[in-house]
C-alpha cells in the first residue's frame, strides 16, 4: 500500500524551485527530492538537504499532521532550503 504523506515545495536562498514527497509505502517512509515544481525534474540527494529527515513516530499517537509538521519544521531550521508550499495531498472524486 503506498500513501502520500507529504508533497512540499522548496526554495533555496538562490530561488532555485524543488520538491520533496514523503509516501509511506508498505510500513516504510520513503522520500523523493527532486528539482523544479512540476511533475518531473532531475533527481537529487537527500543529503544535498544537509539535515536529516524523520522515518519514524515519535510516538504512537503521533498524526500524519503533526509528523508533516516535524518534516517542515526540521527543514525550515537545519537545512539549506525552506518549504514554502505545502500541496494538498488529500484529493477526492466525485463519483
Amino acid at each position: 500500500m503506498i500513501m502520500k504523506i507529504a508533497h512540499l515545495h522548496l526554495q533555496d536562498g538562490m530561488g532555485n524551485k524543488e520538491t520533496l514527497i514523503c509516501n509511506l509505502i508498505d510500513g516504510e517512509i520513503k522520500y523523493s527530492y527532486f528539482g523544479g515544481w512540476g511533475s518531473s525534474g532531475m533527481a537529487f540527494a537527500l543529503s544535498n538537504l544537509q539535515c536529516t529527515l524523520p522515518v519514524d513516530l515519535t510516538n504512537e499517537n503521533e498524526t500524519s499532521a503533526q509528523f508533516v509538521a516535524r518534516i517542515k519544521n526540521v527543514i525550515n531550521i537545519k537545512s539549506v532550503v525552506r518549504v514554502v508550499n505545502e500541496v494538498n495531498c488529500n484529493i477526492t472524486f466525485k463519483s
